[in-house]
């Protein structure tokens, strides 16, 4: 896998105490590999002038 443009050497996290095994360690990097790739919801569709859900001026622009 090529290094990231943001990949400056420093690790991201670090183990404090403890020894942890590789799978469990492999499994921490895991999630959050999955949490990092992880696509953000799409932002909410900008409503229409015409959707019925805005104010009614355009159908009482008419009228005298």
């Amino acid at each position: 896998m090529p290094p990231s443009e943001k990949d400056t050497g420093v690790p991201v996290f670090r183990v404090l105490r403890g020894d942890p095994e590789d799978a469990a360690l492999a499994a921490l990097v895991a999630v959050f590999g999955a949490l990092a790739a992880a696509v953000p919801p799409p932002a909410a569709p900008v409503p229409s002038a015409w959707s019925p859900q805005t104010r009614p001026a355009w159908r009482t622009s008419t009228l005298p």
